[in-house]
């Protein structure tokens, strides 16, 4: 993705599909600011009763920086929760 692209997931808060590879294995993470989080759980509530995200992310700001600097640091940690 391009700085414009960035901005515009940053501008949502959101960005799914976001994988991760390492020599353990591949995961793909949904990624939220609290804000855009918030709005979606009570959204989904009110519609059908229920949020469920798995490998759910949740990071300061949607932006390459910032999901570079969580994945890494989870990374450390073997990504065990």
């Amino acid at each position: 993705m391009d700085k414009s692209d960035w901005a515009m997931q940053e501008m949502k808060g959101w960005i799914g599909g976001v994988t991760v590879v390492w020599d353990g294995g591949t995961r793909v993470f949904e990624v939220y600011d609290p804000v855009r989080l918030a709005q979606t759980v009570a959204l989904e509530i009110e519609q059908i009763g229920r949020f469920m995200a798995r490998d759910l992310l949740v990071v300061s700001s949607v932006t390459r920086e910032s999901i570079e600097t969580v994945i890494s640091a989870i990374a450390d940690g073997g990504f065990s929760a």
